[in-house]
C-alpha cells in the first residue's frame, strides 16, 4: 500500500473550557460523536478551571462569562501562544458577543440556540479545514497527516530531519531538501543549514535569530542573512 493509496490519521485537539459542571459534560458527548465525522481521530479535554489547562488545542470552545476569571482575557491568551488557534465562544450571555470580537473568535454559539449554532460551526469547521494544506507520511508503521500550519520548524542532523510541531516531535529519515520539498508551501524558510521555519509562526526577527511563537531562539547561518532578511521584508 503506498503512502498515496493509504487514508493518512489526522489528530484533532479540542478543549472545552466552563465551569458548569453539567454542561460541560453533555456538551463533550456532543463534540465527540460530531468531531469524529470530520476528523480521523479526536482528543477532548474539558477543564472547570482556567488555571489546569495547557494552551495546546487546536480549537478552544470556551465559555466567555466564568466565575473565577473572563473568557475574554483567556482568548487574548491563548491567541498570544498560538495565533492559528481557533476560538469559538459559548456563551449564555448574548450581551457579551460583541464585546469578544476584539480577540477575532473563530465562531459564536450561543447556549440558549445550541443546537442549530453548533452544527453551523461544524460546517464552518469543515470548510476551514478543507482548504488547508497538509503534510502525509510514514511513521512507526503508520501514515501520519499533519496541517502544514502546524508545523513549526524542521531541523537536520545528519541523516535525521526532525520536524517540530506544539503535539509532537517527528524523525524522519531524509534530507531536510527533501521534506521542504514534498511539504510544497511557500511558508517556509531556510534560515541555517540544520533549520528551516514556518514564517507563520515567527513571533519575532533580530539580526542573527528568529524567536518562534512557542518561544523558541533558533539562530539564522551567516550564509542566510541576506535571503532571511529579504524575505522578512516582503
Amino acid at each position: 500500500l503506498s503512502l498515496h493509496d493509504a487514508l493518512p490519521i489526522f489528530f484533532m485537539k479540542i478543549v472545552i473550557i466552563d465551569d458548569d459542571i453539567s454542561f460541560l459534560e453533555m456538551f463533550n458527548k456532543k463534540i465527540n460523536s460530531s468531531m469524529k465525522k470530520i476528523f480521523d481521530q479526536v482528543i477532548i479535554d474539558q477543564y472547570t478551571n482556567i488555571n489546569l489547562f495547557p494552551f495546546q488545542y487546536d480549537i478552544y470552545f470556551l465559555d466567555i462569562d466564568l466565575i473565577d476569571d473572563n473568557g475574554i482575557s483567556i482568548a487574548g491568551k491563548i491567541k498570544e501562544n498560538d495565533k492559528n488557534a481557533l476560538i469559538i465562544f459559548v456563551t449564555s450571555k448574548n450581551n457579551l458577543v460583541f464585546s469578544a470580537l476584539k480577540v477575532q473568535p473563530f465562531y459564536f454559539i450561543r447556549k440558549g440556540n445550541l443546537d442549530e449554532e453548533f452544527e453551523t460551526a461544524l460546517t464552518l469547521l469543515k470548510e476551514h479545514f478543507n482548504q488547508k494544506s497538509y503534510f502525509s507520511f510514514k511513521y512507526d508503521f503508520e501514515y501520519i497527516k499533519i496541517l502544514t500550519d502546524d508545523i513549526l520548524y524542521l531541523e537536520v542532523d545528519n541523516h535525521l530531519t526532525s520536524l517540530v510541531t506544539r503535539a509532537k516531535v517527528y524523525h524522519l529519515y531524509k534530507p531536510l531538501k527533501e521534506i521542504m520539498s514534498e511539504i510544497k508551501s511557500d511558508d517556509f524558510i531556510q534560515i541555517s543549514r540544520k533549520n528551516s521555519v514556518n514564517i507563520k509562526h515567527i513571533k519575532q526577527y533580530k539580526k542573527n535569530a528568529i524567536l518562534l511563537d512557542n518561544n523558541q531562539t533558533l539562530k539564522i547561518g551567516i550564509a542566510f542573512k541576506s535571503a532571511v532578511a529579504e524575505r522578512m521584508i516582503k
